[in-house]
């Protein structure tokens, strides 16, 4: 912990490598650093596969480093289905960050997980933020309509679409209109490029009469590098106005309330696990079932009435 306090990255590394595999006193790690959290700007970067989210990140994040600012790129890869570990496909994209020092980038796999996110990104950003990074960039890994769990990090989530992909049609079943803070049309130098960007624009405003929200939609190009500024630019004037409006506060009450709920899970899902599944009740439950002389929903009750019932809480909780 002294290292991440003293701006080590070889020990911001270290310490992620911990957290990631859930290593012995990982949560112990994340408590104390949780008190030094929450002064980033965490910007989830979202889309389907093949709208070059990664190049984006890659130019998005060197213009960052180049005015002044410290930069993370978090990248969630796909896994390998035998060793669960990232593929790494992300960072072969990000030419430019690979090459700079003061550019933290480190790949997660996606382990599996359908929301895009591993269930330690949310404990990986708290480690980043206590290092100091004035923003974090995280990237899913674009598994198309279940992208929307990005919000429950981020301050601003950055949806990318391309043209000749059908993102614009995707994005309204996805229902991922309402989880952009910025639509970015990326590879604005192909053709009909001007034609996803109307046809976003012509979606937004009508969700805007309604919902009474603002979306930005801005062209970008990661190979002309066109309209990075322009987004750049759109980002800090978010970070700005919900600093001033009082709607950061409401973004990051959310974002406890998600972290607080998965931990809760987390929990529940290892008793269960380590405690009832592995019990004698279990096994005779299980025989119960399946001879019929009860039926799985009735006997699902019975076990979570015996063990999270509040009586039995309060008999745990003093020991008893």
């Amino acid at each position: 912990m002294s290292g991440i306090k003293m701006q080590s990255q070889k020990d911001l590394a270290r310490a992620i490598t911990i957290v990631e595999n859930q290593q012995e006193h990982y949560l112990e790690l994340v408590s104390k650093l949780y008190f030094l959290s929450g002064n980033s700007h965490i910007i989830g970067i979202t889309g389907s596969p093949g709208t070059g989210k990664s190049s984006l990140v890659d130019k998005l994040a060197s213009r960052l480093q180049r005015s002044g600012k410290k930069v993370a790129v978090l990248a969630i890869d796909p896994s390998s289905p035998f060793s669960n570990g990232a593929i790494l496909g992300d960072r072969i994209r990000m030419a430019t960050v690979q090459q700079s020092h003061d550019i933290f980038v480190r790949s997660l796999a996606s382990r599996g997980n359908v929301g895009g996110l591993t269930k330690s990104v949310r404990h990986i950003t708290t480690l980043l933020e206590a290092f100091g990074f004035d923003y974090i960039l995280i990237e899913t890994v674009g598994s198309g309509q279940t992208e929307i769990e990005i919000m429950n990090l981020s301050h601003t989530t950055l949806v990318v679409v391309a043209p000749g992909l059908g993102d614009e049609i995707q994005a309204q079943k996805a229902g991922i209109m309402e989880i952009a803070d910025v639509f970015v049309v990326n590879k604005a130098d192909l053709p009909n490029s001007a034609i996803t960007v109307r046809h976003i624009t012509q979606m937004i405003h009508s969700e805007a009469v309604l919902n009474r929200k603002q979306v930005p939609v801005l062209p970008t190009s990661a190979v002309t590098e066109s309209g990075i500024d322009e987004l750049i630019n759109s980002i800090e004037e978010r970070w700005q106005s919900i600093n001033l409006t009082g709607e950061r506060s409401e973004i990051e009450m959310k974002h406890v309330k998600y972290k607080l709920a998965e931990s809760l899970k987390e929990k529940i899902l290892c008793y269960l696990d380590e405690t009832i599944l592995k019990s004698t009740e279990w096994s005779e439950t299980v025989y119960k079932v399946k001879q019929k002389l009860t039926d799985p929903e009735k006997a699902a009750e019975t076990i979570f009435n015996k063990h999270f019932n509040m009586n039995h809480l309060d008999q745990t909780w003093r020991g008893e």
